[in-house]
């Protein structure tokens, strides 16, 4: 029975869930009928190059334990009968598979747990399917996919103390927003959505470079102040996950491979869109000219290789590790590289996983130009309505700046 060490970015995952069930999802729309005996075929040998998504999660140990009788049937099934709301709030046991495809009718589902990788990693396992798929592996060696290890990113770098101890603080707490909804009985699982077409994106970004700012500062200024609106604060703290393979010097396995910007920005009665993109522009530029998004994941895997488990535990499992307002780019879904032998997609959706009452994480993603905001969150009706409100400011607001900058 093959097993594999887990990493200590993968077991805060684990640590994470009493906030949010740790999974990321993707949806790929295809406008014509897909071979499914051939989809088959390519999960398989998928499963075949990436051998943990043939495992299960052993957290007694932090380890992924391969299944004995593993079978392609244990993480692929076809369902017609359930909506795109109902198979993306299903969840996984991580205890007995890691990542789940589900075809239903021309639309494929795809579930994998984040104690695997992260989003960027996830797209690559899907970008790799439809290579397979396609037949266009052209027996390349896929070693490197099991390198999973922090040190492919870390390797290089060399921070003192006060700035892992200074980050470290930031990542696991320190939060200054209160929650923006409560969540009470008879809750239910929803999924929220908004799209903007690529027109308006077009418009949005050229307006963005002008400013010298970037899609992401507006994204965020946007969510910021319909966060301020919603909930009458005027200082508004919003954890920004970054992908830390941009200190890799060669190309990185699949794994979870983030650190987290804090950003705080106050918005006053006043601000416009424009003034407060200026003050989140800002205040991204000065997070990127640091380190601070290695330096907090640096000092937690060296306490993890420098102490046992358990001990690794009881430091970090009460701590607060997730922000009441959470927020994630899984950024742009490479059309080019999305392919499957021919079968012309309609649209492609990524999404992260379920948020626990009272936490709140918006997702983005885009496809073809178009951009969709997300939350996967278990509550209430009332709160589900607090909730779309946040959503309709957050696409008005970006439509303001639009319409306002002419």
């Amino acid at each position: 029975m093959e097993s594999y060490n887990a990493q200590p970015l993968d077991l805060m995952q684990f640590i994470n869930t009493k906030y949010h069930e740790p999974f990321i999802h993707e949806m790929i729309e295809f406008e014509d009928e897909i071979d499914k005996v051939k989809l088959e075929n390519a999960i398989k040998k998928l499963a075949d190059i990436f051998p943990l998504l043939k495992c299960r999660y052993d957290f007694k140990n932090n380890k992924f334990i391969e299944n004995e009788k593993f079978s392609v049937y244990d993480i692929f099934k076809t369902d017609n009968a359930k909506d795109k709301n109902v198979i993306l709030t299903e969840s996984l046991d991580s205890s007995k598979n890691l990542i789940l495809f589900t075809l239903s009718e021309n639309t494929l589902f795809v579930t994998i747990s984040h104690l695997v990788c992260d989003g960027s990693s996830f797209k690559e396992l899907i970008y790799l399917l439809g290579e397979i798929y396609s037949d266009n592996t052209n027996n390349n060696d896929y070693e490197y996919l099991m390198k999973r290890d922090f040190t492919q990113v870390s390797k290089n770098i060399k921070l003192s103390k006060s700035d892992t101890f200074k980050m470290l603080a930031s990542m696991l707490g320190g939060y200054k927003n209160r929650q923006i909804y409560q969540s009470l009985e008879n809750e239910y699982c929803f999924v929220i959505e908004r799209t903007l077409p690529k027109n308006d994106m077009d418009e949005i970004h050229k307006l963005a470079k002008e400013r010298l700012a970037t899609l992401n500062d507006v994204f965020l200024t946007a969510y910021a102040r319909a966060l301020s609106k919603v909930s009458g604060h005027a200082k508004i703290n919003i954890p920004c996950t970054v992908d830390l393979r941009k200190y890799a010097d060669e190309k990185t396995g699949i794994a979870n491979l983030t650190g987290t910007y804090n950003l705080n920005v106050k918005i006053s009665k006043n601000d416009n869109f424009e003034n407060t993109l200026s003050k989140f522009s800002l205040a991204m530029k000065k997070q990127k000219i640091t380190k601070n998004d290695i330096a907090g994941p640096m000092l937690l895997v060296a306490k993890y290789n420098n102490s046992s488990l358990d001990k690794f535990l009881k430091l970090y499992g009460n701590m607060k590790t997730s922000a009441f307002t959470d927020y994630t780019n899984l950024g742009i879904i490479d059309s080019n590289k999305l392919s499957f032998s021919g079968v012309k997609i309609k649209n492609a959706v990524g999404y992260s996983g379920l948020q626990k009452s009272p936490c709140f994480q918006i997702a983005v993603s885009s496809f073809n130009g178009q951009t969709t905001f997300s939350t996967i969150i278990k509550c209430d009706k009332k709160a589900k309505e607090y909730l779309e409100n946040v959503f309709d400011i957050l696409i008005n607001e970006m439509k303001s700046f639009k319409e306002n900058a002419k």
